[in-house]
């Protein structure tokens, strides 16, 4: 409804059970009760009039009697002016809008309002149900909706009454030349819009709307996903649901399957959507065959903005600073400077250099032309201190509906700047195993700064040929530029010495999408619809001149010696691109209580992976030279003479590869009674995965090649009984997959610097195949109020881990034999004025998972520590909590809390225990006012509690670390 009445999100547990059960009142009103009236003066005499023709005239006042004078005026008491009336609570109409032949709700319907309090427009909710109050009087509702005959209704409203009214419309005859035009549109941004669509899917699903976003401090779409039930976020921006990570997640934008920049990891990374460019998230929790096959937690479903219905213009302003960053003195790189820096795009200091050849390695070049091309780089290794500056926000967006030529045209375009500069500073560990037990190996403190500016745009357009024809073109780009300084410095076994190891790295990492989107209606009667989109997506990921350095320290004479070894003395180019584009088209026809559902879809994409690396070699004979500063140690006096450049390229820094799925499905949706739907389907989808590793360039590493083909049949179903127009029971079973994605597969040696270790890929590794069951049940008893509460059963078939492959703790990823998840969950959004009217201004939401996964380990795997353990990555619960006051005048105030369960992040293998990440609990606030009417300023204050980040093996630390308080402050303007 666009008639809110702030009765959003939710209660705890013991809350929830005594709002539910008596301690709120059924006539309660919905909406704050009026403000009191002023007292009127009293009415002034009236001035004296004609007697009316024919009546005698009125007969003079009487004398009064001789022993009682007359009243003086000045002694007669002024009359008081009367109280007004009590202010009388508003009474609740709720009901739907529905197609009298199908009953099937009606989006969007309008409804007009004529009454004593004026007249208003509202439009029904996605799924046709609505909402409003009224003040008590007698009132004429019309309902309408394009291609339908009005309904006009009489009612009269007493205080505080609860009616139920629903509009029932025909469809125009088809002798009909009557057009109706509706001006309005649902906003999709809105809280209750959400919910709208969620009590009318076919499948269990959650979501946060960019209304619920407002209210938090996030600024990306991983911060924000950890708000909603279930979902957790790994590293800032790669999201977890229901404890299942990476490759059990699928990310969807606008329904399109998205790939991920990254080289190393399946997800991908949602610090790539600023929330500015979003409209609504959705997590789908129980599978339905329209949705791609690869589904194990679940599908993330993000949508962006749509054109407004009438002229919008927003601009925005941000700042925020750090504790434990900002006026510190910092990390940086010397290399990151200008304007391109800043926006996060090289300058071109850090490009390949043209005087290495790209047609053949430098290892089969002379001695002088190896020397010139050491010469030719970059002699930048040392980080820079410099003072950290606070964050930095803009954002921009307009948009508007107009008619050209007669034809409705939509518009959006937004785009955003956001640039940030924080030092992080902490602790890594190693563990071994010796003759008595665990001990740490290596003890090391660092400190990286990381320079990080975000810039994205979105366009989006829409025209509606004709009333039965609609074509929208989308558009967006997201460019992250990400430059990080590292120092780190203390005990290293390997080399049984201190050593102090520096980086510099670049990384940009972009998306740019595009999607042509149709709809058309092709007959009316049978509601036959034609839906189809193309689509066509590049990602990339450039690694740009990264820079690794490493000294060995003789704490005696406080001397360092450079570390002549591969990965030190090193520059190191990659770059990533992914391109990937389909289309797909579906079928929707309704035969009676029926609603049919096919389609065909194709995805196809192609990856190229390429990188190359150097490092200079000490040939010389003088070991001064090795104690110099790098800077100094590779002049152009010393490379040729004392350090030899030389290619170590590994077979591994390259592969080409591509992924090509091919779908059909079928669904049917039937309604088997007005109040029971049964929705089943099936999905038919065949993959052709195939990769490719090696390179021209390279000295050293293992070739290989992976050609796979699956097919795979995958059935859904899911029911829903709704017993009330605002209550849900849901079930839900399918089948579904997880395919094992390119670096999974590759066995390539990648280092991993923050955790000193080393990565590979299995080439052997299976497809997972799982088992989903889902139960819930769901109350919406306003617009904006939820009460739910689910549990779920997972089980797998081949379960992907990443292991420790070593007792160097380096990692690589097995299938286990299968495993389980089990869990549950509850959540709840009301206001606190179901305890008392007094309270009405308060929201409190609460969402609580709690789960637990078990792996079952096959007779190749006993070399695993723990035998009986849960998933990789799988948290045993997840809580947020949101306490929220509105006051139109003051301010919006909202606080925020997040906590997670400790997860594995690495599972140990002879002997060597699980690392886990240790519970980090997370407080925030928010608060947000209207100075004036275009001008909206929001405060925040993120991580409160400043805990800190602990990765732990046993009772070892192996990597820790405090994020600090941010404190941050934005303006909005909407002129």
């Amino acid at each position: 409804m666009f008639q809110c009445n702030h009765r959003s999100s939710s209660t705890l547990l013991a809350l929830i059970v005594a709002c539910v059960f008596g301690t709120a009142r059924a006539d309660e009103p919905a909406v704050d009760p009026p403000e009191e009236a002023a007292p009127a003066p009293p009415p002034s005499d009236p001035p004296p009039s004609d007697p009316p023709p024919g009546d005698p005239p009125a007969p003079p006042p009487a004398d009064p009697p001789a022993d009682k004078p007359a009243d003086k005026p000045a002694d007669k008491p002024a009359d008081k002016p009367a109280d007004p009336p009590p202010a009388r609570p508003a009474g609740t109409i709720r009901g739907s809008i529905i197609d009298n032949n199908t009953k099937v709700g009606l989006p969007a319907a309008t409804i007009q309002i004529k009454g004593p309090a004026g007249d208003q427009t509202l439009a029904s909710e996605l799924d046709g149900t609505f909402t409003f109050t009224l003040a008590p009087g007698t009132y004429k509702i019309t309902f309408s909706t394009p291609e339908y005959l009005d309904q006009v209704k009489t009612v009269t409203i007493t205080a505080s009454q609860q009616l139920e009214l629903d509009g029932n419309l025909d469809p125009v005859p088809a002798t009909s030349t009557e057009t109706i035009e509706v001006v309005d549109k649902i906003d999709t941004r809105k809280e209750s819009a959400v919910l709208a669509v969620r009590r009318a899917a076919s499948t269990v699903s959650d979501s946060v709307s960019s209304q619920e976003i407002s209210r938090t401090p996030d600024s990306n779409a991983g911060d924000a996903m950890k708000r909603v039930v279930a979902v957790t976020v790994v590293d800032g921006k790669y999201v977890a649901l229901r404890g299942l990570e990476g490759r059990y997640v699928t990310a969807l934008l606008n329904g399109v399957l998205l790939p991920s920049p990254e080289p190393d990891r399946n997800a991908v990374p949602l610090d790539l959507f600023p929330t500015t460019l979003l409209s609504t998230m959705t997590v789908v929790k129980s599978y339905s065959a329209d949705l791609p096959g690869q589904f194990g937690g679940g599908t993330l479903s993000i949508d962006t903005s749509s054109f407004p219905t009438s002229f919008e213009l927003r601009l925005g302003v941000s700042t925020s600073a750090n504790t434990v960053s900002t006026g510190q003195r910092g990390l940086s790189n010397a290399n990151a400077r200008g304007l391109p820096s800043f926006l996060g795009f090289d300058d071109g200091a850090r490009k390949f250099p043209t005087t290495i050849p790209r047609n053949q390695p430098v290892r089969n070049m002379s001695a002088s032309e190896t020397e010139r091309i050491g010469e030719s780089l970059p002699n930048v290794w040392t980080p820079e201190g410099d003072t950290v500056t606070p964050y930095l926000g803009l954002t921009a967006m307009v948009g508007d509906t107009v008619k050209l030529g007669g034809k409705r045209v939509g518009y959006l375009a937004s785009g955003m700047l956001r640039r940030s500069f924080n030092v992080r500073s902490g602790h890594l560990g190693g563990v071994a195993i010796s003759a008595d037990g665990l001990e740490e190996t290596d003890s090391l403190d660092y400190t990286t700064g990381i320079a990080e500016a975000t810039v994205g745009g979105l366009v989006n357009a829409g025209i509606d040929l004709t009333p039965n024809d609609e074509i929208s073109v989308l558009g967006l780009y997201t460019h992250v530029g990400e430059d990080v300084s590292q120092f780190a410095t203390g005990f290293n076994e390997q080399d049984g010495l201190n050593v102090d190891v520096t980086r510099l790295s670049f990384v940009e990492r972009a998306l740019a999408f595009t999607q042509v989107h149709g709809k058309h209606l092709l007959a009316r009667s049978r509601k036959l619809e034609l839906h189809w989109q193309g689509n066509f997506a590049k990602t990339s990921r450039d690694e740009l001149d990264t820079r690794d350095l490493a000294y060995t320290l003789d704490t005696m004479t406080g001397t360092r010696s450079y570390k002549d070894q591969p990965g030190s003395g090193q520059h190191f180019w990659q770059e990533l691109r992914d391109t990937a584009g389909g289309g797909g088209a579906d079928v929707r026809v309704r035969f009676g209580p029926a609603q049919l559902r096919a389609g065909a879809s194709a995805q196809l994409s192609q990856r190229a992976l390429g990188g190359r690396r150097f490092r200079f070699r000490y040939t010389g004979s003088s070991t001064t030279v090795r104690q110099l500063p790098a800077e100094e140690m590779f002049s152009t006096e010393n490379i040729g003479t004392e350090f030899t450049l030389e290619e170590g390229t590994l077979h591994e820094d390259s592969y080409e590869a591509k992924l090509d799925i091919y779908a059909a499905y079928a669904t049917s949706e039937v309604e088997l009674h007005e109040k029971l739907r049964v929705i089943g389907g099936a999905r038919f989808e065949q993959a052709a995965q195939e990769m490719t590793n090696g390179s021209p360039f390279a000295v050293a590493g293992l070739k290989t090649e992976v050609v796979r083909d699956d097919t795979d049949v995958l059935p859904a179903a899911n029911v829903v009984f709704s017993p009330r127009p605002d209550t849900n029971f849901r079930a839900a079973y399918s089948y579904t997959l997880t395919r094992p994605r390119f670096r999974e597969l590759a066995p390539f040696l990648f280092f991993d610097y923050v955790r000193r270790r080393d990565i590979s890929g299995n080439p052997n590794l299976k497809t997972t195949h799982i088992h989903n069951a889902d139960l819930r049940w769901e109350w919406f008893p306003t617009e904006d109020e939820v009460f739910a509460a689910s549990v779920f059963y997972k089980q797998f078939v081949d379960p992907i881990e990443q292991v420790a492959a070593n007792v160097n703790a380096d990692a690589t990823f097995l299938n286990a034999d299968r495993g389980n998840l089990i869990g549950g969950e509850l959540e709840a959004r009301t206001t606190l004025g179901r305890i008392d009217s007094s309270l009405r201004r308060f929201k409190i939401g609460t969402n609580l998972a709690v789960m637990r996964s078990r792996v079952a380990l096959g007779a190749d795997q006993m070399l695993l520590t723990s035998k009986t353990r849960p998933l990789y990555g799988q948290s045993p619960f997840v809580v947020n909590l949101n306490l929220g006051y509105a006051h139109p005048k003051y301010a919006d105030v909202n606080v925020l809390y997040n906590v997670i369960g400790a997860r594995i992040t690495d599972v140990g293998t002879e002997g060597l225990p699980d690392t886990y990440e240790r519970p980090v609990h997370r407080l925030d606030l928010v608060v947000s006012r209207v100075i004036r009417k275009d001008l909206r300023l929001k405060a925040s204050a993120s991580n409160i509690l400043d805990q800190e980040v602990r990765l732990e093996q046993s009772d070892f630390v192996v990597n820790s670390y405090k994020p600090g308080v941010a404190f941050s402050l934005g303006l909005d303007w909407t002129p």
